[in-house]
């Protein structure tokens, strides 16, 4: 009894080490990288938090085999506040602060993470031949890394994942790349920041089919809350240095409607050789749209889209160099720009370069109709049609402002789009309609997909017919009894004609059966009082403005 007694006393006397729950380990820096080469796109994958870029050369390449790239880098943010204090997860060209691997139980740092440095294939095609005809699981199906989290169908009604007796790997679209890491991984040098303590389950995918699909890549981040605190105030990010063949005559802005973030060109002429090799000329557009954002307990609205003009998504674009508008340097600036304002908590103003030319704050930059000329868009900074300098850009697309509980985890799933039209401002309409259908058809797009799941052909509509919306200046203009106007539609639905005066009221409007290809229409003017107007002409959900001057 004694010795036990004193063994007490000097337990009891010993000081009490708490281990930090938030401790990182000893993690290298993750090498691992493949290419997701799939549809018209071939894009490299890293195992870091970023995407396309391990130095020379980027890769993302629409047309896949071209050697022209529309991205130069990507890279996941993720930000929020435990007990009050800001952390982030985040990166441009490192060093990076997402490690390979999960976060083991028990809150203890990783510290294996180079055995878990690597990405698991899934090919739809070659999944469905293998239960076609009976031969078993594919070798990607047998090591699919179920164990770790990546998602499969029990077919057998046992416990855990079991190839050989019937369970099968889910993917996504055609071709499905996934991998696994954390921000505990190590000390996070980039943003000076303490890790979060989430592990990111990550999704590439793509489809194997011609028209908008084709052309589009996907990533999906389940990202789960392994530490013992709630994250509040939180925000997922992508942030990209877009590149649009030469990377150093682009131009950015924002389609609220459709949480897109994308680059067009300044011109419609890019050289076709050099270090960077451009597109030449009928200039395509890039951009990158929150397609998905979802919480276990329904904490966040499942289709952004559906909710145009809501201040949680915001958009941020800034130059290379220092100061307020500057490029990021720790973990407050990346908090900031999260949520939509510039460092220090500047707001975004309307005009201008976004920076004191008002007093009207803004949480999107550039939302203005770059293909209209409205105001505020790079084309027209000041409601005068003054263009801002083309020129490399940066940025990223946000959605910021919800909690996530220890244990939990919320999904976001970003498209990357790409879409060519007649010219460079076109190039924008184009791109708007291919976010917008892939927007519209999501819920074929991403639901999981086994060997024995339809091909997306059979789930989506017919793809809309290869001609361009356009509509060329009206002439002659000024008018004096009539004015011409010719235009190339896009769809079998009507073509409506409108004139509007400077007050916004409506003075005219002709309606008429529209099938695609180009057309001519003559209106009347006679009726019209001389003055300022403004020819709207729309099909479907796309509409083209001219301004024009009546005699």
């Amino acid at each position: 009894m004694r010795w036990t007694l004193v063994s007490i006393s000097l337990l009891l006397a010993l000081p009490v080490v708490a281990q930090d729950p938030y401790a990182v380990g000893s993690c290298e820096t993750p090498g691992a990288e493949t290419l997701l080469e799939v549809g018209n796109v071939r894009a490299r994958l890293l195992n870091n938090g970023g995407l396309f870029w391990k130095g020379i050369p980027n890769i993302y390449e629409v047309p896949a085999g071209s050697g022209v790239q529309v991205s130069h880098a990507a890279n996941l943010w993720i930000g929020g506040q435990i007990d009050g204090e800001v952390r982030i997860s985040a990166s441009t060209y490192g060093p990076y602060e997402q490690w390979a691997g999960p976060i083991p139980e028990g809150g203890h740092p990783p510290t294996e993470c180079d055995l878990f440095d690597r990405f698991w294939h899934l090919d739809s095609t070659t999944e469905r031949r293998h239960a076609v005809f009976g031969s078993g699981p594919s070798l990607n199906a047998l090591e699919w890394p179920a164990h770790l989290g990546a998602p499969f169908e029990d077919r057998n009604g046992v416990e855990g994942y079991q190839p050989h007796d019937g369970d099968v790997p889910v993917g996504l679209g055609d071709r499905t790349a996934w991998w696994i890491m954390n921000d505990r991984g190590n000390e996070h040098t980039r943003t000076r920041s303490r890790p979060l303590g989430v592990e990111v389950h990550a999704t590439a995918f793509g489809f194997d089919v011609p028209g908008d699909l084709g052309n589009a890549t996907f990533y999906r981040y389940r990202i789960w809350n392994r530490g013992p605190r709630p994250i509040d105030s939180m925000g997922v990010s992508m942030w990209a240095d877009l590149e649009l063949g030469n990377p150093f005559d682009d131009r950015v802005g924002t389609d609220t409607t459709l949480a897109l973030f994308y680059v067009y060109n300044a011109d419609d002429d890019e050289d076709l050789t050099g270090p960077t090799p451009g597109y030449g000329s009928a200039i395509p557009a890039f951009g990158i749209t929150i397609l998905e954002a979802s919480h276990v307990n329904g904490g966040l609205p499942s289709d952004v889209g559906a909710h145009p003009g809501k201040h949680a998504t915001s958009s941020v674009s800034y130059v290379g160099a220092g100061g307020v508008t500057g490029a990021p340097r720790h973990y407050q600036d990346h908090y900031y720009f999260m949520q939509g304002v510039w460092k220090g908590g500047y707001p975004i103003t309307l005009g201008g370069s976004g920076f004191s030319y008002s007093r009207i704050p803004m949480p999107f930059w550039m939302p203005g109709d770059p293909v209209t000329g409205s105001f505020w868009s790079e084309v027209n900074d000041d409601e005068n049609g003054t263009a801002l300098a083309e020129a490399d850009r940066r940025g990223l697309i946000s959605f910021f402002g919800f909690n996530l509980a220890p244990g939990e985890w919320t999904q976001f799933t970003f498209a990357f789009v790409w879409a060519r039209g007649s010219d460079n401002l076109n190039s924008i309409t184009e791109l708007r309609r291919a976010t917008r259908f892939i927007h519209q058809n999501k819920a074929a797009v991403l639901v999981p997909r086994t060997s024995t799941s339809p091909r997306i052909e059979d789930q989506l509509p017919t793809q809309d017919p290869q001609f361009p919306f356009w509509v060329d200046e009206p002439y002659p203009n000024p008018a004096q009894d009539h004015v011409t106007i010719s235009m190339s539609l896009k769809w079998e639905a009507p073509v409506t004609i409108t004139l509007i005066d400077t007050l916004g009221r409506e003075w005219k409007r002709e309606q008429y059966a529209g099938s695609p290809g180009p057309v001519t229409k003559r209106l009347d003017t006679r009726d019209l009082p001389p003055g300022t107007y403004l020819i709207r002409v729309s099909q479907r959900s796309e509409h083209v403005d001219w301004p024009l001057i009546v005699l």
